[in-house]
C-alpha cells in the first residue's frame, strides 16, 4: 500500500470532518478562525487559508501579504511526505521542524499584531464575536435587574 493510501486510511475521516467543519463555519460566519469567532482577535494562523487560495490561483503577492509563513507550512508538508518512509529519526526531524515553525509563527504573530492590528486584513478585530455578544447579553440582564 502506498504512503498516501496509508495516510488517507489513517487520517481520511479526520481530514474530511475538518474540511466540512471549515466549510460550514465559513458559510455561516464568514471565517474559519475559532479565535476570531470567539474573542474577535485573529490567531497566529489567520490568513493562511486565504494565502493558500491566492497561491493556488497564481496571485503570489496577495498570498504573501495574507500570510508570508505559508511557505513554512508547504515545506513542512513536503518534508513530512519525503521523510515519513524513514523511522524514528524522521519523526525527530519532523517534530523539531514543527516546534521551530511554531516558535516562528508566535514571534511573527506578535510582530504582526503590534504593527497591523486592527486595521489590516487579516489582522482585523471581528466585532460580531461570541464574547462581545455574551457581554451584551450580560449587560442587558444587569440593566433589566436594576430596574
Amino acid at each position: 500500500m502506498s504512503i498516501v493510501k496509508q495516510l488517507w486510511h489513517k487520517y481520511g475521516l479526520a481530514i474530511t470532518l475538518c474540511v466540512i467543519t471549515m466549510a460550514v463555519l465559513n458559510i455561516i460566519f464568514g471565517t474559519v478562525c475559532i479565535s476570531s469567532l470567539i474573542v474577535g482577535i485573529p490567531c497566529p494562523g489567520c490568513g493562511i487559508t486565504r494565502a493558500a487560495k491566492y497561491l493556488l490561483t497564481g496571485q503570489l503577492r496577495k498570498s504573501f501579504e495574507m500570510h508570508p509563513l505559508l511557505i513554512l507550512v508547504i515545506i513542512g508538508v513536503i518534508l513530512y511526505f519525503v521523510l515519513i518512509k524513514f523511522s524514528q529519526k524522521a519523526r525527530l526531524i519532523i517534530n523539531t521542524y514543527a516546534i521551530i515553525c511554531l516558535i516562528i509563527f508566535i514571534i511573527f504573530y506578535i510582530y504582526r499584531m503590534y504593527k497591523y492590528f486592527p486595521n489590516v486584513e487579516p489582522l482585523v478585530y471581528r466585532e460580531n464575536n461570541l464574547a462581545a455578544y455574551l457581554k451584551g447579553v450580560i449587560n442587558r440582564l444587569k440593566y433589566q435587574s436594576m430596574q
